[in-house]
């Protein structure tokens, strides 16, 4: 059975009928189905904070209006916690510490998380420097995203 651990935009996709890439994430969940999805409290509060922001262009509603969209998602498709955790500071962790840049923290956390519960990170993000991460090429799933025609 395939297994994923979704990044913040990933899931914000699946979630929010207006997002840019709403119908790419449905598709990608269906070809990918049956699955088993992980989550952590990052992502998870992440969608929180950006879902409910006013800035947001479809903004879900209230920090509580998420949660309570989130927790009703993530009961839905019976997603668990990951129960391994990991620190970028661990040597064994990165393999390419050079990498580690302050826009790139979050992805390569993620990534390294995915890899440390024997999971797949799900993302949207093509610049998501795998290498960085001991066995993240093997753990990094981009979706696809069809190409807008030209205008």
């Amino acid at each position: 059975m395939n297994s994923f651990l979704l990044d913040v935009n990933a899931l914000l996709a699946l979630l929010d009928p207006m997002h840019i890439h709403h119908e790419a994430a449905h598709q990608w969940y269906a070809r990918r189905s049956p699955m088993r999805l992980l989550t952590c409290s990052h992502v998870e509060n992440g969608v929180i904070r950006v879902a409910s922001q006013s800035q947001y262009p479809n903004c879900l509603g209230t920090s509580k209006r998420v949660r309570e969209v989130l927790q009703c998602y993530i009961r839905q498709v019976h997603a668990e916690c990951c129960s391994q955790v990991v620190s970028l500071l661990a040597d064994d962790v990165l393999s390419r510490p050079d990498l580690l840049t302050p826009s790139r923290i979050s992805d390569l956390y993620l990534l390294a998380l995915a890899v440390a519960n024997g999971t797949r990170l799900a993302t949207f993000d093509k610049r998501i420097p795998a290498v960085a991460v001991t066995g993240g090429v093997e753990a990094l799933e981009v979706i696809a995203v069809p190409a807008l025609p030209h205008q």
